[in-house]
């Protein structure tokens, strides 16, 4: 079982540098929450031992994809954190898209030389100062466009609601929200997810009333 990768930081450290660069900050940057799709079924297949393996070339892949001012962090088991510096969130999103691309298409290649294991990822990505203006709640925001990405089907990159998206939730009954969760569950589909396609509905009705 890995307790430390070398060459990355640990979560404590990341949130600890998060915060650092929040002080006084006015600069773009982008967090993002990576998993690796199913890990648990390749322990099961493999082994822990080459589970490990999996994580630490993981970890290798995504170094190799960042710059110098990038950070990565390992999290724990499968789960990765990404600071990208200076950049906005949709370029964001178009690289940790090629990482995901990459680690799709391309098969890693175990020690013993013999065998392959092909991998996929889901993440979510969250941007200072639009999904968030202090250490916590960024990082949060990253973590739960990473589930609503699993919740989604997996195998994609998911960008953060802004703030004032979830705020709309007081205009709802709470027999409202109640009936939206129910919803979510049976669709397997995420609340958001749900409100946008209700919204779209809304807008496409009374747009096509327009006499």
């Amino acid at each position: 079982m890995i307790h430390k990768i070398e060459g990355i930081m640990t979560y404590d450290e990341f949130v600890k540098y998060v915060g650092d660069k929040l002080e006084g900050s006015t600069e773009r940057f982008v967090v993002a929450r990576i998993d690796i799709d199913n890990f648990d079924a390749v322990n099961r297949y493999y082994g822990e031992m080459i589970g490990d393996e999996v994580i630490e070339k993981m970890a290798y892949v995504l170094k190799q994809n960042l710059k110098a001012t990038d950070m990565l962090c390992w999290v724990q088991k499968d789960d990765f954190n990404i600071l990208l510096d200076h950049i906005d969130i949709r370029t964001a999103a178009v690289i940790v898209e090629e990482i995901r691309e990459h680690i799709e298409r391309k098969p890693f290649q175990l020690k013993d030389g013999k065998r392959e294991i092909r991998l996929k990822m889901s993440a979510g990505i969250a941007a200072f100062p639009k999904h968030g203006q202090n250490k916590e709640v960024l990082i949060e925001r990253a973590f739960s466009a990473l589930k609503q990405a699993k919740q989604e089907g997996k195998n994609r990159v998911v960008i953060a609601e802004s703030e004032e998206m979830e705020q709309r939730a007081v205009y709802y009954m709470k027999s409202q929200l109640k009936s939206l969760n129910k919803l979510s569950q049976r669709t397997e589909k995420t609340e958001a997810l749900l409100l946008r396609e209700a919204l779209d509905n809304l807008i496409t009705k009374y747009q096509g009333n327009k006499s």
